[in-house]
Parts: C-alpha cells; structure tokens; sequence
C-alpha cells in the first residue's frame, strides 16, 4: 500500500507542529481516529488498498479493486463517521481543555463528512442508497443536487457568521474552496 502526502499536508501538518494549540492536536487525533474507522472497515471486509493519500482536506483511501458491493462501499463510508462519533463518545466524560477540543472537533468531523457532498462520505452514503433504488444517472444528478444545496447552505451559513460576528472566516473559505472545487 503506498502512502502519498501533498504538499499541502505537509504545509498544514508543520503549522501544526509549530502551533501550541491544542484544537490543532485535536483535529489530527479527530482526522486520525476517523481515518482508522476507514481502514479497519476495509479490513474486516477484506478490501485491500492500493493507496492512502493525505491532504489538506483530509485524507483518500483507494481500493486495490472494485468494491464488491454497494452495501460494501456504505459499510466502508458509514466507518469512518461512526467511528468519529465512537471517539466522541469515549472523550465525553474526560474533563479538561484538550478533551472539549477533542470532542468538539470529532462531532464537527462527523457531522460534516456526513453532509452528502459528493467526495464526503455523506455522499458516498447517498450515493450507496440511492444507486440501487433510481439507478447510476439519476444518483448522479441527486449527488450534484444535495452537493450543491448542501455547499450553498454551509457557504450561506459561514458568510453569515462571518458578517455577524466576524468569526469563521476558514469556514468561508472552505466553503468557497470546495464549491468552486465541485462546481467549476
């Protein structure tokens, strides 16, 4: 299984390192487990690997093969959020600045890869669901859908805090980022 880190990871992952804030070391700990969740998932299945690549958004595991099965695929995209909740849930009763950091960034990770954006493991969910039920093409056009009214809604809502509270200005850009990235 090969390992592929861009450049942009490494850019994140020395700010990290260099950072003492432990919402940083949170969010790796929350990316991590969440990861994991992936990986342990393709296990028990027996999928192998071909490669894991990190980036700034997070990180892409990609099959040896095809996946049997599209009760395989959302076996292996449910994973990782449930195992981001299952983080949570063990950070829940520890006390401490590290551990509220730790539990706020893993239920933020969840929830938001549980949006159905086509990439996210909401929608590759979606997508698992749906396929079977309304066939490839009109999946497709669900997913274009529910990514886009799903960015629009992240990108209304940042844009809002950012104007109201001149907070969440990465959120912005993220948002703008992954819009642009899907849709242009």
């Amino acid at each position: 299984m090969k390992i592929r880190i861009s450049p942009d990871c490494v850019l994140y992952l020395t700010a990290l390192l260099l950072s003492r804030n432990s919402l940083f070391a949170a969010t790796v700990l929350s990316a991590a487990f969440h990861e994991l969740g992936h990986i342990l998932a393709a296990r028990l299945m027996c999928i192998p690997l071909k490669s894991i690549e990190l980036n700034i958004m997070g990180a892409k595991l990609t099959p040896a093969g095809m996946l049997p099965s599209y009760r395989a695929e959302l076996c292996l995209s449910a994973a990782g959020p449930l195992f981001s909740i299952l983080l949570w849930g063990i950070l829940l009763p520890h006390g401490g600045a590290f551990a509220a950091a730790a539990r706020a960034a893993t239920l933020s990770f969840a929830v938001f890869n549980l949006l159905p954006i086509n990439g996210f493991d909401g929608g590759r969910v979606l997508s698992c669901l749906a396929a079977p039920l309304l066939g490839v093409q009109r999946t497709e056009r669900l997913g274009a859908i529910c990514s886009y009214l799903s960015l629009l809604l992240l990108f209304s809502l940042s844009s809002c805090m950012l104007l109201r509270y001149g907070e969440s200005l990465s959120l912005t850009v993220l948002c703008a980022s992954l819009f642009a990235r899907l849709f242009l």
